[in-house]
């Protein structure tokens, strides 16, 4: 029996969040839950007719269920932090849909003939509190080599460096989450998400992959500090500011976040931190925030343009013009119809 094809069908149904019987309730009961389970478990096949209802219910092309595995990769990997308000069945599709687009990541890589290494490590480098998550933030820009500048996109400066990007659709009840893959990290983020928080989250979970925290540490705080400090570093921020004020305009605060493309919220909280701004300050703006809604809205329109990872496709199509991969193959890499790719692969 053909074990790809078992294997493609328990993904696809992970990914819709779909249960044995939720499946055959989709299709009207024209498939049993025993004869899923036995397809599921390689011990029978669907005729072609069963075959097609079954990716329709899915919402999977056909090629999918038979495309060979080239790279394995195990979901149960990619662990959400305790706090994930996701219930078990989104958490599971997630970590599935993940795998299959590094699966093809790694795949499209392999063709290519290349080869991702990832060189940062800061294992040796014990983080007990903000300043240590501040200073680690500091090495690597001055690793990256962009010093206090503003980082123009998170997304192409990561993949850079070999870090794997992976956006998905999803409602707002995720934000991201890391892990690792074929020995590379990988950072998964909210497609839906705007800029800033988009931005934010990416390095926050990349902080989750390079911090060591000392026992006891909050670690998620430690990753917002870190991210923080990425985004704008403490020094540049104080130089646009001021080390300490009364009262700071938004004026002030949307020409930081038009520029270094990190929200007014999380600046508001590095002024806090800096003591730039008391305490008292500092609660009467989240009061302030919550009682006017207008307010609100203005501190939270996103102005900073927004990024999205596009190097996995710029590699099938790479390979598409090379000739190295087919139109068909193409086509299911990038989940398009192969006319969608032979209209946009425009050679020059």
């Amino acid at each position: 029996m053909d074990n790809t094809f078992a294997q493609r069908l328990v993904n696809a149904r992970k990914i819709r969040c779909m249960s044995q019987r939720e499946l055959c309730n989709s299709v009207d009961g024209k498939v049993s839950p025993t004869a899923i389970a036995k397809y599921e478990k390689g011990l029978m096949m669907p005729s072609t007719d069963v075959l097609i209802v079954l990716s329709k219910a899915l919402n999977m092309k056909l090629d999918y269920f038979f495309r060979p595995y080239t790279i394995d990769i195990d979901p149960s990997k990619f662990e959400f932090r305790k706090k994930s308000s996701l219930g078990s069945k989104k958490v599971e599709s997630i970590k599935y849909i993940v795998c299959s687009e590094i699966e093809k990541y790694l795949e499209i890589e392999a063709i290519l003939g290349m080869t991702s290494k990832f060189c940062l490590d800061y294992g040796n480098t014990t983080v007990e509190g903000e300043n240590e998550a501040k200073l680690l933030a500091l090495r690597l820009r001055n690793d990256l080599n962009i010093g206090s500048d503003a980082i123009v996109s998170a997304i192409d400066l990561l993949e850079s460096v070999g870090v794997k990007i992976i956006e998905i659709e999803h409602d707002s009840s995720f934000s991201g989450t890391c892990n690792e893959a074929g020995g590379l990290p990988v950072i998964v983020v909210n497609k839906n998400m705007c800029s800033e928080r988009k931005r934010l989250t990416i390095f926050h979970e990349l902080g989750h992959l390079l911090m060591h925290c000392a026992d006891g540490v909050d670690e998620e705080k430690m990753c917002n500090v870190f991210a923080n400090e990425v985004l704008i570093p403490s020094d540049k921020f104080k130089n646009l500011i001021g080390e300490s004020r009364h009262d700071i305009s938004l004026v002030e605060l949307q020409a930081i976040q038009r520029e270094y493309g990190i929200s007014v919220d999380a600046l508001m909280v590095k002024a806090a931190q800096l003591n730039i701004i008391t305490d008292r300050r500092f609660t009467s703006y989240h009061k302030k925030k919550n009682a006017l809604p207008a307010f609100k809205a203005a501190l939270e329109q996103s102005l900073y343009p927004m990024e999205h990872t596009c190097r996995f496709e710029r590699l099938v199509y790479r390979a598409l013009a090379s000739e190295v991969i087919s139109y068909s193959k193409a086509a299911a890499l990038l989940d398009k119809s192969v006319n969608e790719v032979r209209d946009t692969l425009n050679l020059m």
